[in-house]
C-alpha cells in the first residue's frame, strides 16, 4: 500500500505523548507584556496554533498578568483548549510571588484551581519562608488535585539585594528535595542559572542529573524580552548539546515552537543509507 501521509513518506519520528523526555513547555503571553512581546494568543487563533503545533507541546505558562487581568470566563475557556489538545497549562512562579506579596497565597492557589488550573509552580526562597509554611502550601496544591513543579532560580530573584551567582549542584538539589518529597514531579532550572554557571554548567547540572535523572528535569530558554534576538536558540541548541536531544525544555514562544525539533535532530541532514 502507498503511503498516505507526508509523515510516512519521509519517515518522521512520533513521540506520543504522554512522554517524560523531549517535552517542550510553551509560554502564552496572550495579549500582555507589551512591549516586549509582538507574539499574541487569544482564542482564535490558539485553536488554530494547537491543531498545528499541540503535538510537539506537553505544558504551557501561561503568564501572571494575563491571569490577573484577563476576564475569568475567557481564561477559562483557554485553559480547557489547551487540555483538550493535551497540552496541560500552570501558573507559574512568579503568581506565586504575587500572591505572597499580598499575603493571599491560600486563595490565589484556590481560585488558580476554580479556573481549571491543574499544575502549579513554585520556587525556591530564602528562609523568609518557613519550611513548615511550604509544606503547608504544597499541601493545599495536592489536596485541590494539583501537581507541582518546583523551579530552581538563583537566590536573587527572591531577595535583590543577594549578589548574583552560580548554584552548586548540591544547593539545587537541597533547594528541591522538600519539594520532591512532597511529591513535585518535575524541577524547572531557570536559564539564569545556566548563564551563572558558565564554563561549569556541565560539571554541576551534570550532578543534578545524575540524582534526579533527565525525566525530572526542564531546562528554562530566555524570553525575547529578557535576553539578545535568538538568544533563546542558543540556550536550546546549549541543552541539547550538553544533555542530549531528549532533554526537556521550557519557555518556548509559540512562534519558535516548531522549530525546536529541529534544534534537537535536524530534520534537513543528509539521510544515512
Amino acid at each position: 500500500m502507498a503511503p498516505n501521509s507526508m509523515r510516512e513518506v519521509f519517515e518522521i519520528p512520533r513521540y506520543p505523548k504522554p512522554r517524560s523526555l523531549r517535552q517542550t513547555w510553551l509560554k502564552d503571553v496572550g495579549y500582555d507584556e507589551a512591549p516586549q512581546y509582538i507574539e499574541r494568543m487569544g482564542l482564535l487563533e490558539l485553536e488554530d496554533f494547537l491543531e498545528v503545533a499541540a503535538d510537539r507541546l506537553d505544558y504551557v505558562k501561561i503568564v501572571t498578568t494575563q491571569i490577573l487581568f484577563s476576564p475569568h470566563d475567557w481564561l477559562k475557556r483557554k485553559v480547557a483548549a489547551y487540555q483538550r489538545f493535551q497540552v496541560e497549562p500552570y501558573l507559574d512562579h512568579s503568581f506565586f510571588m504575587q500572591a505572597y506579596m499580598r499575603g493571599v497565597v491560600e486563595s490565589a492557589i484556590e481560585a488558580g484551581r476554580a479556573l481549571g488550573f491543574r499544575v502549579i509552580e513554585f520556587m525556591n526562597t530564602t528562609d523568609e519562608v518557613s519550611a513548615a509554611q511550604w509544606k503547608a502550601w504544597r499541601k493545599l496544591a495536592l489536596d485541590l488535585d494539583m501537581r507541582i513543579i518546583q523551579e530552581h532560580h538563583p537566590l536573587y530573584h527572591w531577595d535583590r539585594s543577594l549578589a548574583p551567582r552560580a548554584s552548586s549542584a548540591d544547593e539545587i538539589l537541597r533547594g528541591a528535595a522538600p519539594a520532591l518529597e512532597d511529591g513535585a514531579f518535575m524541577v524547572m532550572i531557570d536559564h539564569e542559572e545556566f548563564d551563572l554557571q558558565g564554563e561549569n554548567t556541565a560539571r554541576e547540572i551534570g550532578k543534578v542529573i545524575d540524582t534526579l535523572g533527565l525525566e525530572n528535569l526542564v531546562f528554562e530558554a530566555t524570553s525575547p524580552k529578557e535576553g539578545p534576538p535568538l538568544y533563546w536558540r542558543d540556550n536550546l541548541a546549549k541543552y541539547f548539546e550538553l544533555f542530549g536531544e531528549n532533554a526537556n525544555v521550557a519557555n518556548v514562544m509559540p512562534s519558535q515552537a516548531m522549530y525546536v525539533e529541529h534544534l534537537r535532530s535536524p530534520f534537513t541532514r543528509e539521510k544515512r543509507e
